[in-house]
């Protein structure tokens, strides 16, 4: 499972898209969008949006494979219930 700020980052990286660019999208410093890249700052969901809208993805792009893997396990929890 990936964390979000890495998720956010490959996607970023993969459209060429800069920091600054992402930074200057959502109203905010480098700094600010640095410290979300790193992992030190966690982005609220209105940050998530913003940054999602500055990179034309949707928001759920940065959560899919977590969401995949969640419920993977909720099905195997559930199989095992019914053996």
């Amino acid at each position: 499972m990936k964390p979000v700020h890495l998720k956010i980052e490959e996607i970023r990286t993969r459209k060429g898209v800069t920091k600054t660019h992402i930074a200057k999208e959502c109203g905010k410093t480098v700094a600010w969008y640095h410290g979300i890249s790193i992992g030190r700052r966690i982005p609220n969901v209105e940050s998530l949006q913003a940054i999602a809208n500055a990179l034309e993805v949707d928001i759920k792009d940065f959560f899919e494979n977590q969401l995949s893997d969640t419920l993977s396990e909720d099905e195997i929890e559930s199989e095992k219930r019914v053996i």
